[in-house]
């Protein structure tokens, strides 16, 4: 069926969400006319600058994203977007240049320590994460291209990860709602009930432990920011998403509320119950979303965006009919049911170096409103425009999330998107060590206070 707007529901918990609180996060790509070619190396190529155009010459504009593998729906529907555009504006040609997320980050990272010349758009978080772009003067506002006409578009709310000092420098993609992923058929043989508490989630890792070959919980801890999610789903519920965004904006010190440090004993504790199999450390995000649709893994603490995963990969054995989305779990007596993680985040940017400021905003703004419709209608994310949208191929799981959402009221961005760099790269590396039999509790709010509370 075809929807006018965004839920209604949606509307509110987003709005009231990014208020509060104002990334997580992978193909090859060069898009020319309607066709993608990819580069040898998949490696963007940063010598291939714009040029200025006389009045017949083609526009072509350098556009980066961390989409990479060509299985992924978004990618497919970022390059079907780039193509329409392409039909519709005949002068531009979309040059478009991609990486695996982490390579990604680290490479826009060193292409923005100068003038990142081959880069016009680009896809990257907003928040914290790109504060330091604009801080660094880097990026381009887009005031004077956003009309009373985008602004009606405009979901109410999901601007505040990209306004900085009262200009806005992007506009959203889509938002995601972290969810506590569960394979019901595993549960039942196992003898176990779904958590709604911390301590059911518990009960259920000891129990779901004895099932041979069997995971309770796929943590992919080797990628710093899966170890994050378990530990900030924790802190969101012992501490409130109000406070805990209070602290990431430095109103309140880390470790103020000692709900930091009973997070942190809580994964340990799930550590040391087994919870997250003998070595957690050596699998990544990959793995453990791996070993959740192969049935292999019980629980999956992920954002809404691996709903879709579940019904799309060609290797998933699990049945998609069997797998529940659930909301963290409450800590007995603590927090608000309607606190959650998510948020809107994700965004194309402009190079405030680009010598084709017009063509590129212009872009930027029609590529966010296509891939946050693509997100929502592929049952990836929330759209964050007021347009037409297509319910109609809605994978259930990502139905049970929509519903969750419309239950939320306060959210919690990524921790590594909204704290400075430095800080978020410390957080994720100091979140690792709680998967550990040696880990050392008091160290890790220490290491944090160090960081955070500057």
């Amino acid at each position: 069926m075809k929807n006018k707007v965004v839920k209604r529901i949606l509307s509110a918990v987003l709005a009231a969400a990014l208020v509060v609180s104002l990334a997580a996060c992978g193909s090859s790509g060069k898009t020319e006319d309607t066709k993608t070619d990819s580069t040898s190396n998949n490696t963007p190529d940063t010598e291939n600058g714009s040029t200025e155009p006389s009045t017949d010459e083609k526009i072509t504009l350098n556009v980066w994203h961390q989409w990479s593998n060509d299985t992924n729906e978004l990618k497919k529907l970022y390059d079907a977007a780039a193509g329409e555009y392409m039909e519709q504006n005949p002068n531009i040609i979309i040059n478009t240049q991609t990486l695996d997320t982490e390579a990604y980050k680290t490479k826009i990272s060193a292409e923005f320590t100068g003038t990142a010349s081959g880069i016009d758009v680009f896809y990257y978080w907003g928040a914290g994460t790109a504060k330091k772009l604009v801080n660094a003067d880097k990026l381009l506002p887009l005031d004077d291209y956003i009309t009373d006409e985008i602004k009606a578009k405009l979901l109410p709310g999901s601007t505040g990860a990209f306004i900085y000092d009262g200009k806005t420098y992007s506009l959203p993609s889509f938002s995601w709602y972290m969810t506590l992923f569960c394979n019901q058929e595993l549960f039942d043989q196992a003898g176990a009930a779904l958590p709604t508490t911390y301590d059911e989630m518990l009960a259920a890792s000891q129990k779901l432990s004895q099932l041979e070959g069997v995971t309770p919980i796929a943590a992919g801890a080797k990628d710093g920011w899966n170890a994050a999610f378990v530990y900030q789903a924790l802190a969101m519920r012992e501490v409130g998403a109000e406070n805990v965004n209070k602290m990431l904006k430095g109103e309140i010190p880390f470790g103020e509320d000692s709900g930091y440090k009973t997070a942190a004993e809580k994964v340990l504790e799930l550590y040391k119950a087994g919870a997250f199999g003998k070595n957690p450390l050596e699998s990544g995000n990959d793995d453990a979303n791996s070993a959740f649709i192969t049935g292999k893994a019980a629980m999956r603490i992920m954002g809404s965006w691996f709903a879709n995963q579940v019904y799309t990969d060609d290797t998933a054995t699990v049945n998609p009919e069997k797998v529940v989305a659930l909301k963290i779990p409450m800590i007995t007596g603590k927090g608000n049911e309607s606190d959650y993680c998510g948020g809107f985040i994700e965004s194309f940017w402009v190079n405030k170096n680009t010598k084709y400021a017009d063509e590129a905003a212009k872009f930027a703004i029609y590529i966010n409103e296509q891939m946050g419709k693509a997100a929502y209608e592929t049952g990836t994310g929330f759209c964050g425009w007021n347009v037409d949208l297509d319910e109609s191929k809605l994978n259930p799981l990502f139905v049970q999330i929509k519903d969750l959402a419309g239950a939320g009221q306060t959210s919690v961005l990524a921790w590594d998107t909204s704290l400075d760099a430095n800080p978020a790269t410390i957080h994720n590396e100091q979140v690792q060590t709680l998967f550990a039999p040696d880990a050392d509790v008091d160290a890790f709010i220490g290491e944090h206070e160090a960081a955070i509370n500057q």
